[in-house]
């Protein structure tokens, strides 16, 4: 379980794809929303890395049977889900600029904060907040360039040694990007508040929805030229 939680958690930070996805929404963020916001796409991630790994487990036989014909449907699949996740990082991205540049300034982003951690918000547009979240990181998990993290899975032997594995991967993803978010979240609006400029958040929040598009770009450019095996 140790071996998976490590797995899960070192994948989960060192993709670049992953962080992009959430700097938008966690800057200027209080540290419970923010890690909240971390574990939710965490539980996405690990849950598609899960059925992708307990896919791998049973149908690994049947695929080396089939030769190089399982390989290339695959590779295709893959190319089509790196299409899928350029054009959410894109998409999050511009959300993001059109929050930051065209709503009013967040200079009560504490007491907004404050208040969605209360429950002041309505739960149908709090839900559906997390939902979307939630399948963002489930878009992501079906992202191959995660499939070395999984290995493992495919040297045990049992069905339940693989599905204990995999529930520990899931567990360290939501655990390091909670970390994470809530690391960046809280970090910027503690920044603001030392610095007297309350409009740091939404500044930082410019540059990672920047920083969202420019990688979504890279990951349209990857699937295109690089994807598809050739």
């Amino acid at each position: 379980m140790g071996g998976g939680v490590l797995a899960g958690g070192l994948h989960a930070i060192s993709g670049p794809d992953h962080l992009a996805a959430l700097l938008p929404r966690i800057m200027g963020k209080a540290w419970p929303v923010a890690m909240r916001i971390g574990a939710v796409w965490g539980l996405g991630h690990g849950f598609s890395a899960t059925l992708i790994g307990l896919a791998a487990f049973f149908l690994k036989d049947r695929i080396q049977a089939g030769g190089g014909g399982g390989g290339r449907w695959i590779s295709k699949l893959g190319t089509y889900t790196e299409v899928l996740v350029g054009v959410s990082l894109i998409t999050i991205g511009l959300i993001g600029l059109k929050e930051s540049l065209l709503d009013k300034p967040h200079e009560d982003d504490a007491a907004a904060a404050a208040s969605e951690i209360s429950g002041e918000k309505s739960p149908a547009k709090r839900g559906g907040g997390q939902r979307a979240i939630f399948l963002n990181g489930l878009l992501h998990g079906f992202s191959w360039d995660g499939a070395p993290s999984l290995a493992p899975a495919l040297a045990c032997t049992t069905w339940h040694g693989v599905l204990w594995f995999l529930l520990a991967y899931c567990g360290g993803t939501m655990a390091a990007m909670s970390a994470a978010t809530t690391i960046i979240g809280e970090g910027s609006v503690r920044v603001g508040q030392a610095l007297e400029q309350p409009d740091i958040p939404k500044r930082l929040s410019v540059v990672s929805s920047g920083i969202a598009i420019a990688i979504g770009a890279v990951w349209l450019v990857k699937a295109a030229f690089f994807g598809g095996g050739g």
